[in-house]
C-alpha cells in the first residue's frame, strides 16, 4: 500500500456511498451512544467497513461493517490470544442496506505502515524494529500451527474444487510469466491438503497489523474475511513486511533475506522442527496464497476478475514469477 496517496476522507466516502444507506453521522452519533464521546475515524479505514475511536478516554474502537462483511472472532480469539481484540455485537443501522455494528477494545500501537521510516538517518533503528516484528509475526503463525481446525471431508473437498477452478482461471488469463508456477502449484496443489487446517487471516497485510514503537505486534485486526484454511495460504504478509511499494514497483529491504531466515528460525524453533516435505507443501500453500491474493483483483469478500494490466500486477510480478 502507498500512503503517500490514501486519502483517509476519500476511503470513508466511498464506503457510505457504496455500501449502504446509513449515514455517517448516524454511526458517529451511534458510537457515541454506545461508548460515549468524542468520536473520530481511525487513520486507516478499510474497504468493508467504517471504523472510529470513541469514549471518554478513547479506549474504544466502534466499527460498522458492511452487511456482506461479518465479523466473528471466536476462533481468532481462542488461538490468537494476545493479538486479538475483545469484541461485542450490536445490532444494526441503515434500514435498506444495513451496517453490523461492533465495539472492540483498542488494541496499542499503529499500523506497521506507518511506522517505517525510510529515511538515513532511522535506518538502524528500523533494522531493530524490523526484526522484531518478523519474529513476533513468526510466533503469530505458531499460535495457529498449534492449534489446528477441524474440517470434514466435504470442507475439504469443496474447497479444493474451488483452489481448482481458481488456478485454472489465473492460468487461462494471467501472462505468460506466470505460466511456470502457476503449473508447477496446480500440479502439486493436493499436497497442500496434508497440513493442518487452521484459522487464517484474510487481510493479513500492513495496516492489519499493529506495532508499538519498539517493532513488537500488539495486535492484529479486521477479522471479517477469516477462514479455516490450509496452514501457510496468508504467508504472503511475510513478504509485506519484508519491503515496500511504491510508484516505481516492489522495493525489498537491503536486509530482506536475513528478516526472512529470522522469520523461519523463530518458527522452526517453536514449533520444534519440521520435515522438509512439510517445508515443501508450506511454500506451495504459501505461493497459492500468493496467486489468490495478487492476481484477482479484490472485491470485497469475493475475487474479482483476473489482473490484466501491469500496474495492476506489480505484487504478482514481485512475488509470483520466480519459483515458489
Amino acid at each position: 500500500m502507498d500512503t503517500t496517496i490514501y486519502s483517509v476522507e476519500s476511503c470513508i466516502q466511498l464506503f457510505f456511498s457504496t455500501f449502504t444507506t446509513a449515514t455517517r453521522a448516524e454511526c458517529d452519533i451511534k458510537a457515541a451512544s454506545l461508548v460515549g464521546g468524542p468520536v473520530k475515524p481511525v487513520p486507516v479505514q478499510g474497504l468493508l467497513s467504517y471504523t472510529v475511536i470513541a469514549g471518554p478516554s478513547q479506549a474504544d474502537i466502534v466499527q460498522f461493517r458492511a452487511g456482506r462483511s461479518k465479523l466473528d472472532m471466536n476462533i481468532a480469539k481462542l488461538v490468537h490470544t494476545r493479538c486479538a481484540p475483545k469484541c461485542s455485537y450490536h445490532g444494526q443501522i441503515g434500514g435498506q442496506f444495513p451496517l453490523s455494528i461492533y465495539v472492540m477494545d483498542k488494541l496499542d500501537g499503529l499500523c506497521y505502515i506507518q511506522t517505517r521510516d525510510m529515511s538515513p538517518e532511522g535506518k538502524a533503528e528500523l533494522e531493530i524494529r524490523q526484526f522484531r516484528t518478523v519474529g513476533d509475526l513468526a510466533r503469530f503463525f505458531v499460535a495457529a500451527w498449534k492449534q489446528p481446525q477441524r474440517v470434514t471431508p466435504t470442507v475439504i473437498n469443496n474447497l479444493r474444487h474451488e483452489l481448482e477452478v481458481d488456478l485454472h482461471r489465473l492460468s487461462q488469463k494471467l501472462p505468460d510469466r506466470f505460466t511456470g508456477t502457476l503449473n508447477h502449484i496446480r500440479e502439486y496443489l493436493p499436497r497442500i491438503f496434508t497440513l493442518p487446517f487452521v484459522i487464517t487471516h484474510g487481510d493479513l497485510n500492513e495496516t492489519n497489523i499493529l506495532v508499538d514503537d519498539a517493532g513488537y505486534i500488539t495486535g492484529v485486526i479486521d477479522w471479517a474475511e477469516s477462514k479455516i484454511l490450509p496452514f501457510g495460504m496468508s504467508l504472503w504478509a511475510l513478504e509485506n513486511v519484508l519491503g515496500y511499494m511504491d510508484g516505481t514497483g516492489w522495493h525489498y529491504y537491503d536486509n530482506a533475506k536475513e528478516l526472512r531466515d529470522e522469520f523461519w528460525r523463530v518458527f522452526e524453533t517453536n514449533i520444534r522442527g519440521i520435515q522438509e516435505e512439510v517445508k515443501e507443501s508450506i511454500r506451495l500453500a504459501r505461493m497459492v496464497g500468493l496467486f489468490l491474493r495478487y492476481g484477482f483483483e479484490q472485491d470485497g469478500l469475493a475475487r474479482g476478475k483476473v489482473r490484466d494490466t501491469d500496474i495492476t500486477l506489480r505484487y504478482a510480478d514481485a512475488f509470483c514469477t520466480g519459483g515458489i
